[in-house]
């Protein structure tokens, strides 16, 4: 006896949002860039900015935590300039 075959389409998995606050991550991220800038011996964000080059404004907007967006090679080339991995980046604060 054969098997019929179901016309029923399979329901998708829909993704979600809500799960995190946004926001509240951007501000952590900001604040992490600035204490470890400052713990590594980094004085100015200026002087940084320019030895991994980051624009200044976009630095100061980064620390601030006044940016909206910040994109991932961005933010790859400040956590290579800290001296550290991603993995550490966001080893402490980001639970």
């Amino acid at each position: 006896m054969a098997k019929a075959k179901s016309n029923k389409k399979e329901e998708r998995k829909k993704a979600t949002l809500g799960h995190f606050d946004h926001d509240a991550f951007l501000q952590q991220i900001s604040k992490r860039i600035k204490t470890l800038r400052k713990q590594k011996g980094f004085k100015s964000y200026e002087l940084f900015a320019y030895d991994i080059e980051v624009s200044r404004a976009g630095m100061s907007k980064y620390e601030a935590g006044t940016f909206d967006d910040i994109r991932m090679r961005t933010l790859l080339k400040i956590i290579d300039g800290l001296g550290i991995s991603p993995k550490e980046f966001f080893s402490e604060g980001f639970l």
